[in-house]
């Protein structure tokens, strides 16, 4: 970082613009001056975020089961980012990293809540590192075997990235399915590190694992006949509204349900992500081709949670900060 950046640093002028929902619909900007890190404390600045369309279009509707009435005010949003542009400790001064704010562009946050992100990995992949590591806790949970077939329901961000993570942990077949066209479309031009058939519905054949990441009753309710006797379904997204519902195939074929959290080692899984060597350009492409700029919000935030799948160009917006 040069020394004019480094200047523009001077915490006593640091302003952290925060947008947080006061109650479903109402979207709350707070503006806090931000004092000088601590022993052990980094002061931050946003370079690039993302919005999770599914998860935060049921925050904004009040519809989360996750965060019930008496949650608000909340902070939807999730991972940025970030460069340190102060510390307790000047050697840290223009590390990059990503760290979990919300929509904010300066934070002031203990040092062993940024995670480094190498020189040489954009910012857009270590976004999708992230979310990755969402995936492969999936995958761990199923316990997915090597030459074990898997279909995944619903080809958004988490889906496409379960089908990546899956790529490089099973040599058995792999089926994403998607219903909209022009999603289904955009997937197809990702070369995934494995063979993925990108269908319209699972077919006829029953699969060991299911992953559900389309956030729907009637997806659930495909996985468990999609499904073998004795198999496996995880809920890998978590933005749903609807209620789910066991069908008697759930019962009669004795199937395992799971559901899952963010990664338990998010630090050692991104370690791993940023080293490995496979093409990730048109998975990058295809994830993020939509962009909303922080100071357009609140306006382009609404905008782009409550326009359908098919008004959307690319698989998440990302959030671009001046």
């Amino acid at each position: 970082m040069d020394e004019e950046t480094t200047q523009a640093a001077d915490v006593s002028t640091v302003r952290a613009v925060e947008w947080t929902l006061d109650a479903p619909g109402q979207l709350h900007r707070t503006i806090t001056t931000l004092p000088s890190p601590g022993v052990g404390e980094i002061l931050v600045r946003t370079i690039v975020g993302a919005v999770s369309p599914g998860t935060e279009r049921t925050l904004i509707q009040g519809l989360s089961p996750a965060v019930p009435a008496d949650s608000y005010p909340y902070q939807p949003g999730y991972l940025n980012v970030v460069d340190i542009i102060d510390a307790g400790d000047r050697t840290l001064i223009g590390e990059r990293g990503v760290a979990v704010l919300g929509h904010r562009d300066f934070a002031l946050i203990p040092y062993h809540r940024f995670i480094r992100v190498p020189a040489g990995v954009s910012n857009d992949l270590a976004m999708l590192g992230v979310l990755s590591a969402d995936a492969r806790n999936a995958i761990d949970l199923a316990a997915v075997e090597t030459g074990e077939d898997c279909l995944i329901l619903g080809g958004g961000l988490l889906g496409v990235l379960t089908a990546w993570e899956l790529g490089l942990t099973t040599q058995g077949s792999i089926r994403l399915v998607e219903t909209n066209e022009s999603r289904r479309e955009m997937i197809q031009e990702i070369q995934f590190p494995a063979a993925v058939e990108i269908a319209t519905d699972p077919g006829r054949y029953r699969f060991q694992t299911v992953f559900d990441c389309a956030n729907t009753a009637a997806a659930f309710a495909t996985a468990q006949t999609a499904v073998r006797p004795k198999g496996s379904i995880v809920l890998v997204a978590d933005g749903s509204q609807e209620a789910y519902v066991l069908t008697s195939d759930f019962f009669s074929k004795g199937l395992y349900l799971g559901k899952t959290d963010s990664h338990p080692d998010l630090r050692t899984f991104l370690n791993e992500f940023f080293s490995r060597d496979d093409d990730t350009s048109t998975l990058v492409e295809a994830a993020f081709q939509e962009d909303l700029r922080f100071e357009d919000f609140p306006q382009a935030y609404l905008k782009a949670l409550l326009t359908p799948v098919a008004g959307h160009r690319g698989l998440a917006p990302r959030v671009v900060y001046s």
